[in-house]
């Protein structure tokens, strides 16, 4: 009884600094549905902000140039835009009150709102919202990145991280927080090829109510970035008083971006490179110390605490350590910068999993514009996975731990890269192909999602039969990367 005890302490004490240690338990992600949010942005209308929805944004990288980052933090029902930068990108992140952040309307307006007050033209891409139960911890923060003019080296993919899902059982203030969201933005950069850690850099967005808290979250990060030789630059606290974690981050890559999405082929292959899920853990184990019942409801149906607790124990750490060894691989398979594309030595595509799990497939059906055909749905500790979605405790038990992301490729190329990864620890399997191009839809043999996925509207939406060409699917219309 006394764990428990000390466990609903431990979630006071978050609380009590604006942070929300529970929300994303059902969901296993602190992020607003990112489909909801790319329709939200796609009803904001006459403002000089321009946001296309996407994972990442692709800058040209100059040759000798470092990249110059402008932040503003705002606040979201009233930014006062009197020092508007005049720089014509950014990367954003917002954080959002999550009764807002659940209804596409709601938000739609929120931003618009925010939007409407900005003067100077802008264009993002990179845009996540996360979740907050807190209404004074809500903001709106842009990263303004400046390109000065030169000769073309490489690409800079920029991003945005915060952190998704949280060990609270340790305190609010212990590096893993930290190490989540500084290894959230290198997985991604990773997957676009990006593997040189002396590449990267990070411009920390967090924040705390107390200044030796705020201390105590730059060591870690300095901790974290020393550890595996990265590059940060010092940013003060986002100054809102409410805990958070998070990064913005950029790398350099000399070879051509794995993001040809309008060159997807029928008859492609589409390789997970390990299989989904992990996430569920994590949100079980919480269960478990939210209600000690719950750990004799899970024995009784055949999951045991140490089965659970070894899962949790699993993805945590797959979710505070990089691996850097995954943007190497990938690179190896993508074309010089300047040179051209072969599909047949080339990865064609690829789409991070994460929390999105099964979803991704849908997410890279649009941006492709093809019908995926799946015939295998490689989940981890399945009888975790199928345990949290019978209960209903866990929306979509496919959300990923880091190691889970797509590529599509021929099936030489796939080949290949397959073997390359399982030198490096990851297990990657076929799923399925490119059965048809011009239409975005997914199709899963056998019904498999159904034991994975709690979320049945969600699950119908996913593989709903495709609107004729007559009426093209909003989906269809999701923005290229």
């Amino acid at each position: 009884m006394g764990l428990a005890n000390n466990f609903w302490d431990n979630i006071e004490q978050y609380r009590k600094l604006g942070f929300d240690p529970l929300k994303w338990v059902s969901s296993c992600s602190l992020e607003a549905d990112p489909q909801l949010v790319r329709a939200a942005f796609a009803e904001v209308k006459r403002t000089t902000i321009k946001v296309a929805p996407s994972w990442f944004d692709a800058y040209a990288h100059i040759e000798g140039k470092e990249p110059e980052l402008t932040r503003r933090v705002y606040d979201l029902a009233s930014p006062a835009v009197d020092k508007e930068v005049e720089v014509k990108r950014a990367l954003a992140l917002f954080r959002v009150h999550s009764a807002t952040a659940e209804s596409q309307q709601a938000l739609s307006e929120k931003l618009q709102g925010f939007f409407s007050a900005f003067k100077a033209k802008v264009s993002v891409a990179n845009a996540p919202v996360a979740l907050t139960e807190h209404a004074d911890a809500q903001f709106g923060l842009l990263d303004y990145i400046e390109l000065r003019r030169g000769n073309k080296d490489g690409y800079m993919p920029a991003l945005t991280s915060f952190t998704q899902v949280t060990d609270v059982t340790r305190e609010p203030d212990a590096d893993v927080h930290v190490r989540v969201a500084m290894t959230g933005a290198i997985e991604r950069l990773n997957l676009l090829g990006c593997g040189n850690p002396a590449l990267f850099k990070f411009f920390p967005i967090y924040d705390a109510p107390a200044e030796e808290m705020l201390d105590r979250i730059r060591t870690n990060i300095d901790a974290f970035t020393a550890r595996y030789n990265l590059v940060q630059e010092d940013y003060s606290s986002l100054k809102k008083g409410k805990l958070f974690y998070g990064t913005s981050a950029v790398a350099i890559t000399n070879k051509e971006l794995p993001t040809r999405y309008d060159q997807v082929e029928e008859g492609m292959e589409v390789m997970l490179t390990n299989r989904l899920g992990g996430l569920a853990a994590v949100s079980m184990h919480a269960l478990t110390l939210m209600e000690p019942a719950n750990a004799e409801r899970f024995e009784r149906a055949g999951v045991s605490t140490s089965a659970i607790t070894a899962a949790r124990d699993e993805a945590l750490k797959s979710l505070s350590e990089p691996h850097f060894a995954l943007g190497k691989i990938i690179a190896k398979y993508c074309p010089d910068f300047g040179a051209p594309y072969d599909r047949q030595a080339h990865v064609t595509a690829v789409y991070p999993v994460g929390a999105r799990g099964v979803f991704a497939l849908g997410d890279l059906a649009s941006l492709a514009n093809c019908h995926l055909a799946v015939n295998e749905l490689p989940v981890r500790h399945e009888e975790i996975a199928r345990l949290a979605t019978q209960e209903g405790l866990v929306e979509n038990a496919t959300a990923s731990q880091h190691g889970c992301h797509l590529i599509v490729g021929t099936k030489d190329v796939l080949n290949l890269v397959a073997e390359e990864l399982r030198q490096h620890h990851f297990a990657p399997e076929r799923v399925g192909f490119v059965a048809k191009k011009g239409v975005a839809s997914v199709a899963i043999e056998n019904n498999a999602a159904d034991r994975y996925v709690a979320a049945k509207a969600k699950l119908a939406r996913l593989l709903a039969p495709p609107s004729p060409p007559s009426q093209p699917s909003s989906s269809a219309a999701s923005p290229a990367s």
